[in-house]
């Protein structure tokens, strides 16, 4: 099964050979009124897309979910090295979910194939490759492309699309009787001794879900992604807008950055080189700076906890820094050279209920923390 959507057309159906499916999760966007256009109101619309779609979401995870219960395993790949990054060994994400590598997929194994942009020649002949081996591919490609030119949508549907799928698929496997394992977070307590717990483990052989109708999981997911932003949207765009200005005056900019998108996702070869980088601990909180050759202007993509040492560093050096995390510094703005923009997304990270699971699932702050950083960036003068 085949079920594709491509540029200004609606979706259609077309089924392919018995042993193989592929879904083209492909989107479009329409952009709103130019007067109201901004990264989020575009990031807005292909969410909006990505619930009119849902239905073929729910289609695809559901034959995904018959070959996983069947005992097939379930693979990532494809060009986008940020979705592989996020899709695996993630809080709020799937445990039994792996990189296929090099690999070659069994019959009836499962791919997630994520590529920016559309799906090339290359990508067409190794997932032909695949099917023709029996293997299932969910292929993840959007016209969407760039927003400005410079700055990505594409990219973050995907991953939107991951999890929206995700939620689905698990569903999926309630309907058969199964609830698949999740991660939760190793910065919370507890974290880290149940990922030992289940470590190696595809579904959970101790606790019952009652069967999830289709549409709810994905329904949720995208309704709690939506809120966030809308919040962030009501409440955070002149932070947003200030941060921006100290980032087009300012002659040097590092941005440092915890979680899995990034820095992958901000290192897209087809926008601009806007910061260095570096990756951070997320739950170490140490001073960052470099004392002698501090840069004008830090970006902090955090995670869960404020980086207070950091804060502190950046007061005492005058050095402008933007940070985002779930709990803020104390207090949240020190001086007038530290900018605190709240996220809203939960501690937990994930963010969607799965009725008698003992943790939330499907997480949010990848895309949030895509959404606020190309918020900024694009706020930026030309």
């Amino acid at each position: 099964m085949h079920l594709g959507r491509t540029v200004c057309d609606q979706l259609r159906p077309m089924y392919g050979a018995l042993l193989f499916a592929a879904v083209l999760l492909c989107l479009v966007q329409q952009s709103p009124g130019a007067e109201a256009e901004n990264y989020l109101s575009r990031l807005h619309t292909s969410i909006a897309l990505t619930r009119s779609n849902l239905a073929t979401l729910a289609e695809s995870s559901d034959h995904a979910a018959n070959e996983f219960v069947a005992g097939r395993n379930l693979w990532v790949a494809g060009r986008q090295a940020d979705f592989l990054a996020e899709a695996c060994g993630r809080a709020g994400g799937l445990m039994p979910i792996a990189p296929l590598g090099r690999r070659i997929p069994a019959k009836h194994d499962v791919i997630l194939y994520a590529v920016p942009g559309l799906l090339g020649p290359k990508d067409l002949e190794v997932i032909d490759q695949w099917q023709r081996g029996g293997a299932t591919v969910i292929k993840f490609s959007s016209a969407a492309g760039l927003y400005k030119s410079r700055f990505p949508i594409d990219t973050v549907a995907n991953v939107v699309d991951l999890w929206t799928w995700t939620g689905e698929f698990t569903a999926a496997c309630t309907r058969r009787g199964k609830m698949p394992v999740f991660y939760q977070s190793y910065g919370l307590p507890g974290g880290p001794e149940r990922g030992k717990k289940y470590q190696g483990k595809e579904f959970h052989e101790d606790l019952t879900i009652e069967p999830v109708p289709a549409g709810v999981l994905g329904r949720a997911y995208l309704d709690r992604i939506e809120s966030m932003l809308g919040d962030i949207r009501n409440t955070q765009m002149p932070k947003i807008i200030q941060a921006a200005r100290w980032w087009n005056q300012a002659t040097s900019v590092t941005a440092l950055v915890t979680g899995h998108m990034f820095p992958r996702h901000a290192q897209d070869p087809r926008t601009i080189a806007l910061a260095s980088f570096a990756a951070v601990p997320a739950w170490e909180d140490k001073d960052l700076l470099d004392v002698g050759h501090p840069p004008q202007l830090v970006l902090y993509v955090g995670y869960q906890f404020a980086p207070q040492k950091l804060v502190d560093q950046a007061k005492a050096m005058k050095v402008n820094l933007v940070y985002f995390d779930v709990q803020p510094a104390q207090p949240p703005e020190p001086a007038d050279n530290i900018l605190y923009i709240n996220p809203a997304w939960p501690l937990t990270d994930a963010c969607v209920t799965v009725p008698g699971y003992d943790i939330p699932i499907l997480p949010a702050s990848g895309v949030i923390q895509a959404a606020i950083y190309w918020s900024i960036a694009s706020e930026r003068s030309p």
